[in-house]
């Protein structure tokens, strides 16, 4: 058995950042990543101006950039009549801070925990049948290259996403809102469009989005309903995914129907999950262990590395028991009840299957046009951080009020 102050099970963006960042602050770090080489799985691969901070933060912003990250200063949005509409400065949204950062999610992975195993962090990879005791000593045992190896530390964190095992070793249990939309992914190269700026396009039938990485590599996304969720599963996934760009009010999104595939297909329910105490005895969560996000507003990155940043702090700090994660566990249930919101405005007006949908679209931009009501600042918190909301502004009948537009 060997011994570490941390074990980070998981080594994707969170847990990777995360190792990095507690090895350079001077902590035994041992990390467990299942996979011998990161694949493409159609994950989040922008990161917005607030993440972007958290790198800052965390030191690994040049670590993104040197792995060839792209950097959109500018989203310009289209209405379904193909009318431009807000074009939103994200060079703007946090001081110090150039745009969102666009790069292919195994890339980002890879770059990052090789940083942290050069920071001193022990890096295990292919591991499997992963198996946690929590407790005031919690122990990892794991599998890997045919033997089983243990592994015990002062503190385990839960970096292993969605189905995480740390959490369910923990007896910590995810409220869930159930999803109302879809969103489907692609990777696509061959790309001879303008690259200066990202897009939002509110299609007729869709809302496109086309994230750039350079070199007329992009990763699109479409936002559909539930009557439309297995449009893009199986073999054809990513051909119906082309043709369905192909009547694109916006030139760049209809040139992706003559694009090269060069990833898989993916669509994921627009659910979103939350708990209120990401920890417990022996153990923290962070990034999609803890609660994810609704897709469709693609904050992913930048909740993981807000995750990274506080809970690197609080173990610099000395915290290893539940009532020190105590700050984290409130920090993070506000931000994710705003960002919840905004998400679900933007599913219900762009996204959700609706005979009004114009309506809606109509009614959220005459509010967004509008100071007075508030709207427009409370999106905003999707690019500047959730913070940047006041707590006046987190209506929760803006849902309701745009279905009934």
């Amino acid at each position: 058995m060997t011994t570490a102050e941390v074990v980070i099970v998981g080594g994707g963006i969170g847990g990777a950042s995360l190792a990095g960042a507690l090895a350079r602050g001077g902590l035994d770090v041992t990390v467990l990543e299942a996979s011998t080489a990161y694949a493409d799985r159609v994950r989040g691969e922008s990161m917005q101006a607030w993440g972007v901070g958290e790198a800052k933060a965390l030191g690994v912003e040049p670590v993104l950039h040197a792995a060839g990250a792209h950097v959109a200063p500018v989203w310009k949005t289209f209405d379904a009549d193909g009318t431009e509409g807000l074009e939103l400065p994200m060079s703007a949204m946090v001081p110090g801070v150039a745009g969102t950062l666009n790069l292919r999610h195994p890339v980002a992975c890879q770059a990052l925990i090789d940083d942290a195993a050069g920071a001193g962090a022990t890096v295990v990879r292919g591991v499997s049948d992963v198996h946690v005791d929590v407790g005031s000593s919690p122990r990892v045992t794991y599998s890997t290259g045919g033997s089983v190896a243990e592994v015990e530390a002062a503190l385990v964190v839960g970096a292993d996403g969605r189905a995480s095992t740390v959490r369910r070793a923990a007896g910590i249990t995810l409220e869930r809102q159930e999803p109302f939309s879809y969103i489907a992914g692609l990777l696509v190269e061959g790309l001879e469009v303008p690259d200066d700026h990202d897009l939002l396009v509110s299609d007729e039938a869709q809302f496109s989005l086309l994230f750039h990485q350079g070199g007329g590599r992009a990763r699109s996304y479409l936002c559909m309903g539930l009557s439309r969720k297995h449009r893009f599963a199986g073999r054809e996934g990513a051909s119906h995914f082309l043709e369905a760009c192909a009547d694109s009010v916006h030139p760049s999104i209809a040139a992706l129907a003559d694009a090269t595939v060069a990833g898989p297909c993916a669509a994921y329910a627009g659910d979103d999950t939350w708990t209120d105490t990401p920890y417990g005895e022996g153990v923290v969560l962070i990034g999609d262990a803890a609660g994810h996000n609704d897709p469709v507003i693609g904050q992913g990155l930048s909740v993981a590395l807000r995750d990274v940043r506080i809970v690197r702090d609080l173990l610099l700090d000395g915290a290893r028991t539940p009532d020190a994660f105590v700050p984290y566990g409130q920090e993070r249930i506000r931000r994710m009840e705003r960002l919840r919101l905004i998400a679900d405005i933007i599913a219900v007006s762009e996204a959700e299957d609706a005979a009004n949908q114009p309506a809606r679209r109509d009614f959220v931009a005459q509010q967004n046009a509008d100071p007075d009501s508030g709207l427009l600042t409370l999106m905003l918190g999707a690019f500047a951080g959730p913070e940047t909301v006041p707590d006046e502004l987190v209506d929760h009948t803006w849902p309701d009020r745009i279905r009934a537009a």
